[in-house]
């Protein structure tokens, strides 16, 4: 389990700095574009619908995962599940984020696409792996309390 949540840390932060880079490509480089409203109606609908498909990741393939892994934490497939659900939210993020440094580069200012990058590395700092506790963990020291 330890090597999987580390593995899930790695793509995190790997990922997460992929998004800061992009933020500055885009203050470093300037776009001569003009913007067409058309491709921020777009690029929008599709981020949004890339958001809701981050949840349902989670939904269905974290969620199930992290219940097999409560009572057995060292079950192959459901690790294996929980690192390939991470790595689809995490890659999703990222594509939001890539959303905004399209815009930019099609002549948007930072006002429009600013929220590309914050809906893009809020999943990848919010949603990150549970600790998930060993079953036997805790029975020891219920005793010790109590005895």
């Amino acid at each position: 389990m330890q090597a999987t949540r580390r593995f899930i840390q790695t793509i995190r932060f790997v990922l997460g700095t992929a998004v800061l880079l992009y933020l500055l490509v885009i203050l470093r480089i300037p776009s001569s574009a003009t913007p067409s409203p058309v491709i921020l109606r777009a690029l929008s609908l599709v981020a949004t619908i890339h958001a809701i498909l981050i949840f349902i990741v989670r939904r269905i393939f974290v969620g199930r995962a992290e219940n097999v892994l409560e009572g057995q934490p060292e079950d192959r497939k459901a690790l294996s599940r929980l690192r390939g659900g991470y790595i689809v939210i995490y890659t999703i993020s990222l594509s939001i984020a890539l959303y905004g440094l399209c815009l930019h580069f099609f002549g948007f200012r930072m006002g429009p696409v600013l929220p590309f990058f914050v809906a893009g590395i809020l999943p990848i700092i919010f949603l990150g792996p549970k600790t998930i506790p060993s079953p036997g963990l805790n029975s020891g020291s219920d005793n010790a309390i109590r005895g």
